[in-house]
């Protein structure tokens, strides 16, 4: 069995919470979404995917309800089309905000000046993440510069833990991708996790919280960890007038997901915000952004 069949079926198992949501009352059709809007809303979420669509959707719907009782606005949210990225549509003017990773953010921040406006915090309630270059256990790769001629895995193109931060971390080791006898993109953290500890790469980029999981259980060695950078967030399309930005800043900064608000979210720990959020500014993201630009992520 893959080392992620486990995993998934342990998520599979847990027990649903009380919360019931009704998916096509919450959801905002392509053909509905108009902006600008009146001044309570419904103003729109996008969101970047995760999980299974209709548990992303539960998740986030949840959020919305959140903000809806907190601040007596009101929100939608929408699912991006395939063939789309939040990013498009946020600088497309089609959603308000964007529940997203680091790339997603980045690119509509260059593309059209998005805000990030919060970022979240992790199950040990810090705001920041970190990723992880992995080889197999017996591997005779010892640092860095040894990668140089070898093969290397990588998430997602857009994936910040996945492939920016590590393409970073192979930068600053004086290794390109010309470097590399060979490297490849995998759809998901766990694809790329299985690909090193089945021996078909020498090395992958993860985030850290799955590669210090696999370490502790000798399935991978972790070669070397990156510096800590900002985390994923919640960014606002340029449009958005201050007001109502700040006010959506202000509810979100008093979420308390384990606390008071728990029972109005839906399995909110399986967010990348377990622990709520703090407030974040764009000049935080200024190393990603160069490297993110560097090597293509951003567009023209």
């Amino acid at each position: 069995m893959p080392v992620w069949c486990g995993l998934l079926l342990l998520l599979a198992c847990q027990g649903e919470p009380t919360l019931h949501v009704r998916l096509s009352e919450n959801l905002v059709p392509p053909e509905e979404l108009q902006i600008p809007l009146e001044e309570d809303g419904p103003w729109v979420f996008g969101f970047d995917r995760r999980l299974e669509p209709k548990e992303d959707i539960r998740i986030n719907v949840s959020l919305l309800r959140y903000l809806e009782a907190r601040t007596g606005l009101r929100f939608r949210l929408h699912v991006t089309p395939p063939g789309m990225s939040v990013a498009d549509e946020i600088c497309g003017g089609r959603i308000h905000f964007g529940i997203v990773g680091t790339v997603t953010y980045l690119q509509a921040y260059h593309r059209c000046g998005a805000r990030i406006i919060v970022r979240g915090r992790n199950p040990e309630g810090q705001d920041t993440y970190r990723a992880a270059i992995v080889v197999p256990v017996n591997s005779s790769i010892r640092n860095l510069q040894d990668l140089r001629g070898r093969s290397f895995a990588f998430g997602s193109p857009n994936s910040t833990q996945g492939h920016l931060i590590p393409r970073l971390m192979l930068q600053q080791a004086g290794i390109s991708l010309q470097d590399l006898r060979s490297y490849a993109f995998h759809d998901s953290h766990a694809s790329t996790a299985n690909a090193v500890i089945g021996g078909r790469y020498d090395a992958g980029g993860l985030q850290d919280t799955l590669a210090l999981t696999l370490a502790r259980r000798g399935l991978v060695r972790i070669l070397a960890m990156s510096d800590p950078y900002p985390s994923s967030g919640i960014v606002a399309a340029p449009d958005v007038p201050s007001r109502t930005l700040e006010i959506v800043r202000e509810a979100l900064l008093a979420l308390d997901p384990a606390g008071r608000d728990a029972g109005i979210l839906y399995h909110w720990e399986r967010s990348e915000m377990p622990r709520g959020f703090v407030a974040a500014r764009d000049e935080e993201y200024e190393a990603l952004y160069r490297i993110a630009r560097e090597i293509g992520l951003l567009g023209p």
